[in-house]
């Protein structure tokens, strides 16, 4: 077992993860499209980065009560809402940011638009560290940008920041670094030494940071985040940081993101990309109930969920262990993903994924399209009732197994 097991101490849980949602109402990208394309209502879908549970009771109240009003016009950001995300940033990271240094956007993608837009030229080069998610290279290009790779070293499963490599990437024409912090798929939380690194290497070489800090509100016990932006006088005036309440609070549905800048001069910047398609004016009135309850009253309910995730990643651990000990699973620091690598099983793409997905009838996240690195790997989401992955975890194993020209046996 790894260093995540739960003690025996460990205080249960006052929250429910175990119960299966009842799908009868629900219509979602991650169940209900997936079922619908394979024709299949006993597909099981551990792909797109939503958590199987009902939001924290604090943000299901907040919510309830902006709809029992029965009036949905342009909201006003109130006090609490910007007193919940500074409260909430100092508390768990020690990060004293400003009210004035928030801005808002529908998501943390949709946010890094305008700041590749207004802060860079078509032609100029943004350096992003696979493997990760495919949105980070589809921005840059889709802006006329060159996306430049630079690669995470994977140590027998354990990852690393290509530090030499990120040197030798820069160029005349390099503006930009996007980093992944916590890092979605491999959940490494990286050290304070290692940001340190980083922001030696930008500050030296002008390069402006955009972080995507989404995943900080979901770190495994013991894991200690840094907001890339703490570090210096130099990272918080030259950094963009962007986090939402999507991911902790599993709300993505509500569209609501928040972008933080010391800088004035990149906070005037922001908001001049985003006035380009009226994004300025108006924001989701669902959105900023649940930030602020997100943010202010759910920590109980997020400790408890990272408690539980772990418990099922050392679970699929186990299996794996037991059944499949060639497939590396990387230990996670942080999100709901345990990222496997399937190169060992010697199967080409197209014949595991054949398996996956009509053998076992799954949905998983493939790593290919989250660039060099992610080839023969898949995401497995966690976040999910336990029963529900075990179920799914026996489906893979089942038909993963006979690559190995073993047999298996459930148990």
């Amino acid at each position: 077992m790894s260093k995540l097991l739960i003690g025996a101490d460990a205080t249960p849980a006052p929250y429910d993860f175990d119960t299966v949602l009842d799908r009868g109402n629900l219509s979602t990208l991650k169940w209900e499209m997936e079922i619908a394309r394979a024709k299949d209502p006993g597909l099981l879908s551990f792909g797109t980065a939503d958590m199987d549970f009902r939001s924290p009771p604090a943000v299901l109240k907040a919510v309830q009560s902006v709809a029992k009003e029965g009036h949905f016009g342009y909201p006003l950001k109130r006090p609490g809402y910007y007193e919940a995300i500074v409260g909430y940033l100092d508390r768990h990271f020690g990060w004293k940011v400003e009210k004035e240094w928030l801005e808002s956007g529908v998501g943390i993608y949709q946010s890094m638009h305008p700041v590749i837009t207004e802060l860079t030229e078509p032609g100029d080069e943004i350096i992003y560290q696979p493997p990760v998610h495919h949105v980070f290279a589809e921005i840059i290009e889709a802006n006329d940008r060159v996306a430049v790779s630079n690669q995470l070293l994977n140590r027998r499963g354990a990852y690393e920041m290509d530090f030499a490599g990120l040197e030798a990437a820069i160029t005349c024409r390099t503006k930009l670094l996007l980093l992944c912090s916590p890092h979605n798929p491999v959940g490494r939380v990286w050290t304070l030494d290692e940001l340190r690194r980083l922001a030696a290497i930008c500050e030296r070489r002008n390069i402006i940071v955009v972080t995507d800090e989404v995943y900080s509100g979901l770190l495994y016990p013991g894991s200690t985040f840094v907001a890339f932006a703490s570090l210096s006088q130099w990272t918080s005036m030259n950094t963009y940081t962007m986090i939402s309440p999507s991911k902790p609070f599993n709300l993505t549905g509500l569209k609501h993101s928040i972008v933080i800048a010391a800088n004035p001069a990149f906070r005037a910047a922001y908001r001049k990309g985003i006035a380009r398609t009226n994004l300025h004016y108006g924001t989701s009135i669902f959105g900023l109930a649940g930030a602020e309850a997100g943010y202010r009253d759910s920590d109980d309910w997020t400790d408890a969920l990272m408690q539980y995730v772990a418990q099922n990643f050392e679970y699929v651990l186990e299996q794996f262990g037991k059944h499949l000990p060639e497939v590396t699973l990387t230990v996670p620091e942080a999100t709901y993903f345990s990222w496997l690598d399937l190169a060992p099983l010697g199967a080409a793409k197209e014949r595991y994924q054949a398996l996956i997905e009509r053998e076992a009838r799954l949905v998983v996240t493939y790593g290919e399209p989250m660039g060099p690195g992610g080839e023969e790997h898949i995401r497995l989401n966690l976040a999910t009732p336990l029963s529900n992955l075990a179920a799914g975890v026996d489906r893979l194993i089942s038909v993963l197994v006979p690559l190995t020209n073993r047999t298996y046996s459930k148990g």
